[in-house]
């Protein structure tokens, strides 16, 4: 599922570097993979152009990491509000649903989403499910 997401996000551009192990989680893999693909595209669409996104997935826990300008400390208490668009993003595609909608996903599927910012800067999202993938 999330090797489908990274070609699916990889036809529309992006320098996407992955690590991935096996992992199961029950759930409804078409809604999962649309919350992955949401992720990989915000990934990509704030990194710059030849700008790495590493994707690792391993023990249950996806994390992305881009190399884009990070979210500004004002918007991040708002980022999974549905509608909210930063003002670094009005300008571009998009609606300010995706991560509504992944949040909502993963937490539909037990899971827990977090997003920080790396002390080299871009933007950390990770996804977490129980040890037993439920």
């Amino acid at each position: 599922l999330v090797r489908s997401a990274v070609e699916r996000v990889s036809l529309r551009g992006g320098n996407i570097h992955t690590e991935l192990e096996p992992t199961t989680i029950v759930g409804e893999p078409s809604a999962l993979e649309r919350a992955v693909v949401n992720i990989l595209d915000n990934a990509v669409k704030f990194s710059p152009p030849d700008g790495p996104v590493h994707v690792v997935l391993r023990d249950c826990r996806l994390t992305v990491t881009d190399c884009g300008p990070g979210i500004a400390p004002a918007d991040m208490p708002h980022i999974f509000d549905r509608f909210y668009r930063s003002s670094t993003a009005r300008g571009l595609p998009g609606s300010g649903l995706g991560l509504a909608i992944v949040s909502d996903t993963i937490s539909r599927h037990g899971g827990a989403i977090t997003v920080d910012q790396p002390v080299q800067g871009g933007t950390r999202v990770v996804v977490r499910f129980d040890g037993d993938g439920r």
